[in-house]
């Protein structure tokens, strides 16, 4: 059951305006992490070290998602969600601006 349901999540992701939302997240926080890195950094904010390695993974695969690359391999598939990392970068970009 449960790797019918990554394929299903990620072909359900497999849309171009969905797409194009991706890259625009994933570059965007990835400009705030450029912008003010000590906001985002371990020793200067209330972040964990994991928070951002995560909202590195996340930028990763917003830019993997919105160039149109697609993973044929289900562990792939799983590893680089799009939903996954759309919660992260909803929530790294939600933490920089508010």
């Amino acid at each position: 059951m449960g790797p019918v349901i990554i394929a299903r999540l990620y072909k359900l992701m497999d849309k171009n305006p969905l797409r194009v939302l991706s890259l625009i997240m994933a570059l965007l926080l990835a400009g705030c992490m450029f912008w003010d890195p000590t906001r985002f950094a371990a020793n200067s904010s209330s972040l964990e070290v994991w928070h951002g390695l995560l909202m590195m993974w996340a930028v990763c695969t917003g830019v993997i998602h919105g160039v149109g690359f697609r993973q044929h391999r289900l562990c792939w598939q799983a590893f680089f969600s799009p939903l996954l990392a759309w919660c992260v970068l909803v929530s790294g970009l939600l933490f920089f601006f508010f």
